[in-house]
C-alpha cells in the first residue's frame, strides 16, 4: 500500500471533530513507512483544514473535499481539480429542493482559506439548523433568482425519512446531468448535488495519477454512501464497523467501530504489517 484515503466523519472522527491519538499514531506511521495519507470527505476545504491541522500544521500533501468536486495540495495551495454547478443548473436545484419543501443550502469553494471563500447562502424565509452559523452561512433574498457565484454543490439536509425519498424525487425531477450524492448520520442526513461525475473516486483518480500510484497500491477507508465508489475502486476497500450495511457489501475488509479505532486497526494491518486478506 502506497497511498491510503481516508474519509473524515463517522471514519476518524465523531460529534466532536477530534483525531484520536491511535489515528494519529497510525497515521504517521504509516507516512514514516512512505505511504501518502489524503483526507477524502464530502466537507469543504474550509471545515477539512481544522481536521488537517490535527495531523500537521501547516497541512501537507492532498486533499479532496467536497465528495471529490475538489481537490488541493495544502503546500502548494494548487488546485488540481474544481468541479462547479453553472449557475443555471444550481438554480435549477434549489427551485426544485424548495418545491419538495426542503431547505437549500449553496455551498461556495473559492480561491483562499476563509469564511469569504467558503460561503454557505441558505433562504432567509426557511427555517434552517442548529448548524447554520454566521457568518459562513448567509441568507440569500435572490437564492432562488440569482446567486453570486457558481457554486460547488447545492444540499438540504433532515432525517433520513424525509432526505432519502428526496433524493429520489430530485432525480426523477432534474433535468441536468448532475450528481446527486448522500452522506450524514440517521437524524443529519445530507443529500448534495454537485457536477456531473463528482465522486469520491474521481478524487482518487486525480491524487493516483499525480503521485503515479496505481489502483492496487491504494487503500480506502470509509463509512458511508458516498464512501462506496472510492472503496469499490481502490485495490484494499475497507468499510468501517459502523459503516452501512450496502458499504460493507462492497468492502475488501471490515474493520472496527469508529469508537474502536477501526481505521487505526486497518492501517496497522494492512500498511505497517503488510498483511494480505
Amino acid at each position: 500500500i502506497r497511498a491510503i484515503f481516508l474519509d473524515i466523519d463517522g471514519t476518524l472522527t465523531g460529534a466532536d471533530n477530534l483525531l484520536s491519538a491511535a489515528s494519529r499514531a497510525a497515521i504517521g506511521a504509516a507516512r514514516r513507512e512512505g505511504c501518502e495519507v489524503v483526507l477524502c470527505t464530502g466537507r469543504a476545504r474550509y471545515t477539512t483544514r481544522p481536521i488537517a491541522l490535527q495531523l500537521d500544521d501547516p497541512p501537507r500533501g492532498y486533499a479532496i473535499t467536497s465528495n471529490g468536486g475538489v481537490v488541493t495540495n495544502w503546500e502548494t495551495g494548487e488546485v488540481l481539480l474544481r468541479k462547479l454547478l453553472p449557475i443555471e443548473t444550481a438554480l435549477m436545484i434549489i427551485r426544485a429542493i424548495v418545491e419538495v419543501g426542503a431547505e437549500p443550502y449553496v455551498y461556495e469553494d473559492a480561491e483562499g482559506d476563509g469564511v469569504q471563500s467558503s460561503r454557505v447562502l441558505h433562504h432567509p424565509d426557511m427555517e434552517v439548523g442548529p448548524f447554520a452559523t454566521f457568518p459562513r452561512f448567509q441568507p440569500y433574498a435572490d437564492i432562488l433568482k440569482q446567486l453570486p457565484f457558481a457554486p460547488v454543490s447545492v444540499s438540504a439536509f433532515g432525517p433520513a425519512s424525509k432526505i432519502r425519498p428526496l433524493a429520489d424525487a430530485l432525480q426523477a425531477r432534474l433535468t441536468a446531468d448532475v450528481a446527486i450524492i448522500q452522506s450524514g448520520a440517521h437524524d443529519h442526513w445530507g443529500l448534495e448535488v454537485f457536477a456531473s461525475g463528482v465522486s469520491k473516486r474521481l478524487g482518487l483518480e486525480v491524487v493516483a495519477g499525480r503521485l503515479g500510484v496505481d489502483r492496487a497500491e491504494i487503500m480506502a477507508v470509509g463509512d458511508h454512501i458516498n464512501d462506496i465508489e472510492m472503496i469499490e475502486w481502490a485495490g484494499m476497500g475497507i468499510a468501517m464497523g459502523n459503516a452501512l450495511p450496502e458499504v460493507k457489501a462492497v468492502a475488501d475488509w471490515v474493520t472496527g467501530d469508529l469508537v474502536d479505532e477501526g481505521a487505526a486497526v486497518a492501517i496497522e494491518r494492512f500498511v505497517l504489517k503488510g498483511a494480505a486478506v
